[in-house]
């Protein structure tokens, strides 16, 4: 397994977007966890600093689901908006359902020093300015996903992909209440990451505070958990830094993995 190091926190974010939307992190909420009417689910995918409110549509994401049986597809409709994208997809089977953003690859950034101060390029083609020095140079790569179950649930979907930085739940998401705590893993490449941080956001409102945000680390397994306190949804958030795999155009990927869940 490849040594692996946290990135900073404004280089982390700055990887996500660019222009306006530095600070922005990606999710993907239904609308309704458990659906009681209907065959149909419509979700909302976007980059945000608060959660839940959406500033930016993640583009060139693929949009997948996994099914109750675990077939792989993707999603029905989605419609691509300024702020946000709007998902709809109906729900054939009984059971539990994984919707994502799919392993979405971002921008490349490469970050020198000059004259003792930092700056950054987008892209691999530019020129870094004469006498700088690089310090960093990456690629960011995104994965947002959430669980939706169509009456009662069931565990064939909360398999691991085995691929990239994933959040592995062992608790179901969609049997949780707050006061209970919800036991995950957390994986790259289907090895555990161990001694590492993730952070929790309440879905609360525009005026959520970082003091809202609460942190637990994986042990050497992998392996943490989580009681969220109230009723809500939540955002769960892990990143990591690693090397790119041979033949990447750079030698470095910033992983950014995201989980939507709500408490009973």
């Amino acid at each position: 397994m490849k040594k692996h190091s946290l990135i900073s926190l404004n280089l982390l974010l700055a990887s996500c977007l660019s222009g306006s939307a530095l600070a922005h992190v990606a999710y993907l909420k239904p609308l309704q966890f458990e659906p009681v009417r209907g065959g149909k689910i419509t979700l909302d995918a976007s980059f945000a600093e608060q959660f839940f409110v959406p500033e930016a549509a993640v583009s060139n994401a693929s949009f997948e689901v996994i099914t109750p049986s675990g077939k792989k597809q993707n999603v029905d409709e989605v419609v691509n908006l300024s702020t946000r994208n709007v998902l709809e997809h109906t729900l054939e089977e009984e059971g539990t359902y994984h919707f994502s953003t799919g392993k979405r690859m971002g921008a490349v950034f490469r970050v020198y020093m000059k004259d003792g101060e930092r700056g950054s390029v987008r892209g691999n083609d530019e020129p870094l300015p004469e006498g700088a020095e690089l310090t960093e140079h990456f690629q960011s790569v995104t994965f947002a996903s959430t669980y939706v179950t169509k009456k009662g649930p069931t565990e064939t979907a909360l398999k691991p992909r085995n691929e990239g930085l994933e959040i592995v739940p062992v608790m179901h998401p969609n049997s949780l209440f707050s006061g209970e705590s919800f036991d995950f893993n957390v994986l790259y490449n289907g090895e555990p990451v161990a001694n590492h941080e993730v952070a929790f956001y309440e879905g609360k409102d525009q005026f959520a505070e970082e003091s809202d945000v609460e942190k637990v680390t994986t042990n050497n397994a992998g392996e943490a958990s989580f009681t969220p306190e109230k009723q809500g949804v939540y955002l769960m958030q892990v990143r990591l830094r690693t090397d790119a795999p041979k033949g990447a155009d750079v030698p470095t990927y910033s992983y950014t993995t995201t989980l939507s869940f709500e408490a009973f």
